[in-house]
């Protein structure tokens, strides 16, 4: 396993795993931030050609409609370039205000936790 090089850009660490890109975000997303961890991410997966990216929100407390729409518009430009995206670590309190408001993550899988999101990620 190993780290990418930090650099200025870097808004979280990305972990290399084989041929995944483990992203444990541990900071509160806001719109600037979002924005930027959606950059990060696209550079990360043509850098190292990743055939899956799982995101992990465990420490994540809020996921309003326009990060969740972030990273739906990131996962459907991941599946573009060849990448699944699977979100793990969903807390009760972020899901039941997603199901609140009907916001849908059509573009990512969904794992229970990250043991389920790494059989996920070795999946064909």
């Amino acid at each position: 396993m190993k780290e990418a090089p930090s650099n200025p850009e870097q808004v979280v660490p990305v972990l290399q795993i084989a041929d995944f890109l483990l992203v444990p975000i541990q900071i509160d997303l806001d719109d600037k931030t979002v924005g930027l961890l959606q950059e990060q991410l696209l550079k990360e997966i043509a850098r190292t050609r990743a055939k899956a990216i799982i995101l992990d929100v465990r420490m994540v407390e809020v996921i309003d409609s326009y990060i969740s729409y972030t990273l739906s518009e990131t996962a459907a430009m991941a599946r573009l370039m060849g990448c699944r995206t699977i979100l793990c670590g969903i807390r009760p309190p972020v899901a039941l205000t997603l199901a609140q408001m009907g916001i849908a993550l059509g573009e990512l899988s969904i794992a229970r936790d990250l043991e389920h999101a790494l059989v996920l990620a070795q999946a064909p």
